[in-house]
């Protein structure tokens, strides 16, 4: 219950502004709790997925149209960059550079990064003290963006009739959207491992409690499985991502659908292979904490097949997250073209956890009432 008061208080839209997709959803707390206000979403055209240019316009007139036919109020809202234009790693500083960490996490990026690190934004927080080489370090998880492209996202946004309040990345998104249904305790210390499966990434995530400890943006996804079945096939890649989607949504687990994931093995091997990578980073740096359970979130973790394809080779439970856990669904049970209030919906994390992130914000994402999203996020 939202204490002190019998009104409801609708929370910020959540904008994730997606490789493929684009989501807009907005949270409001009763005083019965949680309860969704509006959701839309919209396909990005293929065509227009490689021209950046192309993707703000249509983003900036897709709000609009979501906004115009959704129940929506107010219009604050969060933006989540897209994977694709950020910049995320880890990395070890020496604890007497604490004074000075803004210089050394520049000094770290500057052959990192294709772009100038002048032109970048750039964030860090502190993830823990470690020791390295007989010195006390410092780890910590660094975000950087270039600064035309938040700009850019913010200007669409603006021309779209919302008021940013914050900015933040998809990873601090995930973490915020679960976070919520912690208990306590040894929940708080727990550590999952959230793979969130998109279009062009696959983002790695792993959470202590509410606090990133780790993130990582793996350069394959559900494009790279399209290619896999094109080239076997030798068809078109539009066409095997037909096929792929079908089979997606059929669910039938037939023997054309056994076929595929024959040709996929070495696709899905890949991303498990870096998967396990991160994992073992993980556990060199934190060697008394250990993986208890996987969320697979992101537009392909709908397939059930692939999800449990890698969690076999992680060799860990798993499950596929659902964002509405909690969360009352509108009177007509449906959003978001005419999503199915029973099953999981993990495409929706990034958008939901972007509404609800004005409590926890690991990443500094909401920024305060009246202040320019311009000069405060992710500055």
């Amino acid at each position: 219950m939202w204490p002190g008061t019998n009104t409801n208080k609708h929370l910020p839209i959540g904008v994730d502004l997606g490789s493929s997709s684009l989501k807009v959803a907005q949270i409001e707390r009763t005083q019965s709790g949680l309860a969704l206000l509006g959701a839309g979403s919209v396909e990005i055209p293929h065509e227009y997925r490689n021209d950046r240019a192309a993707i703000f316009d249509f983003q900036s007139g897709s709000i609009h149209k979501l906004l115009k036919t959704g129940e929506f109020k107010g219009r604050k809202a969060v933006l989540s960059l897209p994977a694709s234009s950020t910049f995320i790693m880890q990395i070890k500083v020496p604890a007497a550079l604490s004074t000075h960490l803004d210089d050394a996490v520049k000094n770290e990026l500057r052959d990192k990064l294709t772009y100038p690190v002048e032109d970048a934004v750039i964030r860090h927080c502190l993830v823990g003290n470690v020791y390295g080489g007989g010195e006390e370090m410092q780890e910590l998880f660094v975000v950087a963006a270039m600064r035309s492209e938040v700009d850019a996202y913010i200007d669409a946004s603006h021309r779209a009739g919302l008021k940013v309040v914050g900015i933040d990345i998809e990873a601090c998104a995930i973490v915020e959207c679960f976070a919520r249904l912690l208990r306590g305790g040894s929940d708080e210390s727990s550590v999952t491992l959230f793979i969130d499966i998109g279009w062009l990434t696959t983002q790695i995530v792993l959470a202590h409690g509410r606090r990133i400890a780790f993130a990582r943006n793996l350069p394959v996804g559900g494009r790279a499985l399209d290619q896999g079945v094109a080239d076997a096939l030798k068809i078109p890649i539009e066409q095997a991502c037909r096929i792929r989607m079908k089979m997606l949504q059929e669910q039938k687990n037939s023997a054309a659908e056994d076929d595929l994931f024959r040709i996929l093995d070495d696709k899905i091997a890949e991303i498990t292979d870096e998967i396990t990578r991160c994992m073992r980073y993980h556990e060199s740096i934190f060697t008394d904490r250990h993986i208890e359970r996987v969320i697979f979130v992101g537009g392909q973790a709908h397939n059930s097949r692939l999800c449990e394809a890698i969690a076999k080779r992680l060799n860990l439970p798993a499950q596929i997250g659902d964002p509405m856990t909690g969360i009352s669904w509108p009177e007509k049970g449906s959003f978001g073209g005419g999503a199915d209030s029973r099953q999981p919906l993990p495409a929706w994390a990034v958008a939901i956890g972007l509404s609800l992130s004005t409590e926890v914000t690991p990443f500094g994402g909401v920024i305060g009432e009246g202040e320019p999203a311009e000069q405060n996020a992710m500055a």
